[in-house]
């Protein structure tokens, strides 16, 4: 391992033919609109001050891929500053099509291989899932691109703020000149020597906060020797399913339910990963063994966000539907394992219908009697081992939830008929407004005096 300061985009850039790879098991290109100002201010004391100006660290290893026939470095860490500064020099690029072609050749050559074939054209590659929207950028395509991405919305804040600095007297040769004088402490790695995983995970660990989400992703494609196949195999379909808005949020929360299912014990947060390796071990999972479970609860948790897009009946897709309506995410866990059961064929398609409307039923009493919901979470991480701890309970799979969910054991928890119905009499429902919803989708649809046989 080797250290020192350099001008990153001098560096990294300058070099006339070479491939900057940003490896699968990386983040997301996720820098904010605050992000992407907090840089463009550097820049601009930068122009301001003549002085250089440093903005972090980030580590790379070259590639022992020799086909390329020019030199590909793997970035380990800092792929966000790197594909940010990328970002800036294409809008500032962009801003000189009219009026500065010396500036745009000399950008162009930053960013591109000029002698390359259109596959090695640009230099800087990052995941698949950011690749398409970057290329399109780069190449021009803006009408094809997402206007929600994190790439395109940062091209378009870098374009404007560097079209008022020009409005305003600052030349395009200066800012070009300011970019190139940002500093890093660039880590060079040697292939066979130093383990990335350890340096990544030490740096991170200081610096803004991994999500779960970033930490399985490292663990289960960094060092693995076919990590393109299981990123492209597993990890974009499990991605593609469930991260939503440019964000790990979902996923995170979907990688905190894997864990309680597969652990039936609750799971703050900060343990969530700690647990998953734990999991791993136990189970003497591969990465390619862990990736396709991972991907056949990913299928199931899709279902409970979007009930309308799966393949189950109206039935089904009403319950999944009250409980999302509800909010009520805390019964995932039982349920995963519930659908898993369903895939697997050990319960029909009316034994899954029944479970769904006891678990949606019990769950809208509690809500009319306003029962507190802090039990729930430790209530369904553990309720399918308990029930099933008896193997026998799966000959009489409804029955045996039915009977422990209303068992005596729960007895404080469960509003009785009376207490029910004087709720539905009495309480200001109103104030529930996820139930009023609920009630009131009913009866729109005309379900909703089915329903109140069921509640009551």
């Amino acid at each position: 391992m080797k250290a020192d300061t350099f001008n990153i985009i001098q560096r990294l850039f300058d070099t006339s033919q070479m491939i900057l790879k940003i490896p699968v098991y990386q983040r997301n290109y996720d820098w904010t609109e605050g992000n992407v100002r907090r840089l463009l201010e550097d820049v601009e004391n930068v122009i301001k001050n003549k002085q250089q100006y440093f903005i972090g660290a980030i580590v790379y290893m070259e590639s022992d891929n020799n086909d390329l026939g020019m030199p590909e470095f793997l970035i380990i860490d800092g792929q966000q500053r790197i594909t940010t500064l990328t970002i800036l020099l294409q809008a500032l690029k962009d801003l000189c099509v009219q009026s500065d072609q010396q500036v745009l050749e000399m950008i162009d050559s930053l960013l591109t291989n000029k002698y390359s074939s259109d596959e090695y054209k640009i230099k800087l590659k990052p995941i698949k899932s950011d690749n398409i929207q970057y290329e399109r950028l780069l190449n021009g395509n803006l009408d094809d691109m997402d206007y929600n991405g994190h790439i395109y919305k940062n091209y378009k804040i870098a374009k404007n703020i560097f079209s008022n600095w020009i409005n305003n007297g600052i030349k395009p040769i200066e800012i070009l000149l300011a970019l190139k004088k940002l500093q890093v402490v660039g880590i060079s790695l040697k292939s066979g020597e130093d383990d990335p995983q350890i340096i990544f995970e030490s740096i991170n660990s200081t610096g803004v906060a991994l999500t779960n989400t970033d930490l399985i992703r490292n663990f289960l494609l960094m060092g693995d020797q076919d990590q393109d196949k299981l990123f492209e195999e597993y990890w974009l379909p499990i991605e593609n399913k469930l991260r939503k808005n440019n964000n790990n949020e979902t996923l995170d929360l979907f990688f905190r339910q894997y864990v309680i299912t597969k652990s039936n014990s609750t799971i703050t947060e900060r343990k969530v990963y700690s647990s998953f390796i734990n999991l791993f071990r136990v189970n003497n999972f591969t990465h390619e063994s862990q990736l396709k479970e991972l991907n056949m609860y990913a299928n199931i948790y899709a279902t409970f966000l979007y009930p309308n897009n799966s393949n189950y009946n109206d039935k089904i897709k009403g319950y999944l539907l009250d409980l999302k309506q509800l909010k009520q995410s805390t019964c995932y866990p039982f349920l995963m394992h519930v659908f898993k059961d369903y895939e697997n064929k050990i319960i029909d398609e009316e034994t899954l219908s029944k479970v769904l409307s006891l678990i949606t039923i019990y769950l809208i009493r509690r809500s009319i009697c306003n029962v507190p919901t802090n039990s729930l979470n430790t209530l369904f991480a553990y309720l399918y081992v308990r029930v099933f701890k008896v193997t026998n309970n799966k000959n009489k799979y409804y029955e045996s939830i039915n009977k422990y969910l209303f068992s005596q054991k729960n007895k404080d928890e469960i509003p009785n008929d009376e207490n029910v119905k004087y709720a539905l009499e009495h309480e200001n429902l109103y104030q529930n407004k996820e139930l009023c919803r609920l009630l009131m989708l009913d009866i729109e649809n005309n379900d909703f005096k089915e329903k109140l046989i069921l509640i009551i």
